[in-house]
């Protein structure tokens, strides 16, 4: 006779599995890997802005180059 015709429910027990984590801990867990993302995102979102805004070099005029060249 097989242990799944017993209808025991002892059978379907299976202590040496993994423990299951308390819920505070998962959400301690959780939470801290939420802000975690959020600042990297933040640092993306930072350097995005400051490649986008930063101040390009002033072109020069034509002239003011000529001019230095000959003196």
């Amino acid at each position: 006779m097989c242990l799944h015709c017993l209808g025991d429910d002892t059978t379907h027990v299976n202590p040496e599995g993994p423990r299951r984590p308390h819920p505070s801990d998962v959400t301690n867990r959780q939470s801290l890997a939420k802000r975690v993302q959020n600042m990297k995102n933040l640092r993306k979102e930072k350097r995005k802005l400051n490649k986008k805004f930063t101040k390009a070099a002033p072109i020069p005029e034509p002239g003011l180059i000529v001019s230095m060249k000959t003196s």
